[in-house]
């Protein structure tokens, strides 16, 4: 840590902390939300589609079952019991583990994927995706450096803690990951494992959920869902994590 800076410590609501500048990375017409920043962006839906719907969104302070929180939201949660999470894009597996936010021990998986399994040509060289809240069981299997393909099943939607005093949703975070070498295990104080990254930034999902199309003016982003047999090779950013199904013409 470098002592001429000016610094904050950035506590996440599932307890972990990264260091990072006071000043904003964060353009104005840029609504990343760089560091829990909050960026206005919402989920627009198809119309033709009936999609297991996000619950609470990025910096918001509601909890999905509307209770208030004590700390900004540094995901997305959504999703409802037995949904199928896919893989927003292509890229790896990173870690698989046991983890514990205080709700219980839960499965945690963590996604890699570089500049180029989003088809960005610059930003940061990595992207994490993080899933939170899942049956240890169904991803135990999954192998630490096995390659994903974007809309792969990854895991389904299942409680905190797998505990059923709470509601069900997936947690989700995504960050912007400058050196991926830098990522390092410690425990929290539940005893559970976490990482840690001095180059990630915590980002709103729904910023990498608009890249290919942008936002209206009003923040609303368009939900791509993953649709096998389509090209998405050129496709910018991330498709919806959670499925959807075509409505009833009655």
């Amino acid at each position: 840590m470098n002592p001429k800076l000016p610094a904050f410590f950035l506590c996440l609501a599932i307890n972990q902390c990264l260091y990072a500048p006071a000043a904003s990375h964060q353009d104005s017409h840029v609504r990343n939300g760089y560091d829990i920043e909050k960026t206005g962006l919402i989920a627009r839906y198809p119309k033709t589609l009936r999609c297991s719907p996000l619950t609470s969104f990025y910096a918001s302070w509601d909890d999905v079952d509307g209770t208030r929180r004590s700390e900004p939201h540094s995901g997305v949660d959504g999703g409802r019991l037995g949904d199928p999470i896919f893989s927003p894009a292509a890229g790896s597996v990173k870690a698989v583990w046991k983890a514990n936010w205080g709700w219980g021990e839960e499965g945690a998986l963590l996604i890699r994927h570089s500049r180029e399994d989003v088809a960005l040509k610059d930003g940061p060289l990595y992207y994490y995706s993080e899933f939170d809240h899942l049956k240890y069981d169904e991803i135990q299997s999954i192998t630490e450096g096995s390659k994903v393909v974007r809309g792969q099943k990854l895991a389904t939607v299942s409680r905190p803690g797998g505990k059923k005093q709470y509601l069900p949703e997936v947690h989700w975070e995504v960050w912007e990951v400058a050196d991926d070498s830098l990522t390092t295990w410690q425990r929290n104080k539940f005893g559970g494992q976490r990482w840690t990254n001095s180059s990630a930034h915590l980002i709103d999902p729904l910023y990498m959920l608009g890249r290919n199309d942008p936002p209206s003016e009003d923040g609303s982003v368009d939900i791509q869902p993953y649709r096998d047999g389509e090209d998405f090779r050129s496709f910018k950013g991330f498709t919806y994590i959670l499925p959807c199904t075509p409505k009833k013409p009655w």
